[in-house]
């Protein structure tokens, strides 16, 4: 970097400065910030552009800045989802995975965690905990049993299903847009370690908690609730899910039409707003504009530090290492998992993308995005501040229990599933890329 130099009058090293620390303050919010924190991140990005702190910091250059595929991937599946979550489609599937299950306990705790990791695969994580806690609870009042072991169960389902498809957590969203992986590949690469992670935490949790006899003797009363009852509008549900379907197929053919992800499901969502006859405006409320503004400003501020050097100098630590690929790629793996938990799924994924893209770029193995995709979501697990669906389920249960819900008791349950799922994941890519 060439201090002397000057950029809007004013010395370049100056405005790098300022720059780092607008960063620091932004992402320290963003992970530990309690209000407002949308507004804050956007406030720090505004003032990023207001006083050019790098080259391309002005309106003109905002869609080199702001991945606006990202944007609009979010906001169509924002819309399609939001109207479909309205007619008691997903409850629907809820309810029929308890039913179906029978009188047998841990059936139905596997039939709904599956339940919850392949709804969580194409809806938002945190909406998934949302509609999927009332029947947690339900269960959990009508057998006399505690909530906990539960949620958390759901908690951690929740973050495996949705690592398993580009779209099924922003970390992915965020991780597909800069390393033009696609929806496909999330599907083929991330579906078989995130499935056996799952079932791994179930046996886990299984061993611990041994179904009894009475048990399954309350849940006969509870699997005869009729799952039709949960539809509130089934018209409006078998035109939402159609689009939906739709929008998840042309998705997985995105590349083989050349049109970008975010075109696929804005066309969905404006196709389904005119067959309902509705207006923007009538669908607003389900769009959940903090998360798009806090990734339009953390777009700002991740491309800023880019600009500055920030992420080159992270990415020329691995240089020296090109020649030790395999161990390259499990240190990313365990550290992504390490750092993701408390930096938080997307401020982590905007600081290591794109340190990877450049590593990738430079010769090393492009199984470097695999590595941070699994690590990252898996790691996310481990702290309520990992993802932002785990302090939904923490606060839902806080609620439920009418107690504090303490880190401590939550690590309790997290650290062994965390554990095992990497140790699961460093066979898996062991063998999967490095073995045959």
């Amino acid at each position: 970097m060439n201090f002397s130099e000057e950029q809007g009058g004013s010395p370049l090293y100056i405005k790098s400065i300022a720059m780092a620390v607008l960063a620091v303050i932004g992402y320290y919010y963003a992970i530990f910030g309690k209000r407002s924190k949308a507004a804050f991140i956007f406030l720090i990005s505004i003032l990023i552009l207001t006083f050019r702190l790098f080259k391309e910091a002005d309106l003109e250059s905002i869609g080199t800045v702001v991945d606006f595929n990202t944007i609009g991937l979010l906001l169509g599946m924002m819309i399609i989802v939001g109207i479909l979550k309205t007619t008691g489609f997903f409850q629907y599937v809820a309810i029929k995975a308890v039913s179906i299950s029978g009188a047998n306990f841990w059936k139905m705790i596997f039939l709904l965690m599956f339940t919850v990791a392949l709804v969580s695969a194409f809806l938002d994580n945190l909406i998934t905990i949302i509609l999927v806690s009332p029947m947690i609870f339900l269960i959990a009042d009508s057998l006399e049993i505690s909530p906990v072991p539960f949620i958390m169960m759901t908690i951690f389902a929740d973050n495996f299903g949705g690592s398993m498809t580009l779209i099924g957590s922003p970390l992915n969203i965020v991780l597909g847009s800069i390393s033009k992986l696609s929806f496909g590949s999330f599907l083929i690469n991330m579906t078989p370690i995130a499935l056996l992670s799952m079932f791994s935490m179930i046996l886990l949790f299984k061993k611990s908690f041994p179904a009894t006899q009475q048990l399954n003797k309350r849940l006969q009363k509870l699997s005869k609730i009729n799952p039709a009852d949960a539809i509130t509008d089934l018209r409006l549900m078998k035109i939402s899910l159609g689009v939906f379907l739709g929008v998840l197929l042309g998705l997985i053919l995105h590349s083989v039409f050349h049109v970008e992800m975010s075109l696929m499901a804005l066309l969905g969502a404006m196709i389904l707003l005119l067959i309902l006859g509705k207006e923007i405006e009538d669908v607003a409320k389900n769009i959940d504009w903090d998360t798009i503004f806090l990734f339009m400003g953390l777009f700002v501020i991740s491309y800023g530090l880019k600009e500055i050097g920030v992420i080159s100098a992270l990415a020329n630590l691995f240089s020296p290492l090109r020649g030790f690929q395999f161990l390259v790629v499990i240190f990313i793996l365990w550290l992504s998992a390490v750092a993701t938990p408390f930096l938080s799924a997307v401020p982590a994924t905007l600081i290591f993308a794109p340190a990877l893209s450049m590593l990738v770029s430079s010769g090393f193995t492009p199984e470097l995005w695999w590595a941070f995709a699994i690590g990252a979501n898996f790691g996310s697990n481990l702290t309520p501040v990992g993802a932002v669906q785990n302090l939904a389920g923490v606060a839902i249960l806080e609620k439920n229990l009418k107690r504090h819900f303490p880190f401590g008791e939550y690590f309790r349950y997290s650290f062994k599933v965390t554990f095992l799922s990497m140790i699961l994941a460093t066979v898996y890519i062991t063998v999967r890329w490095f073995v045959f």
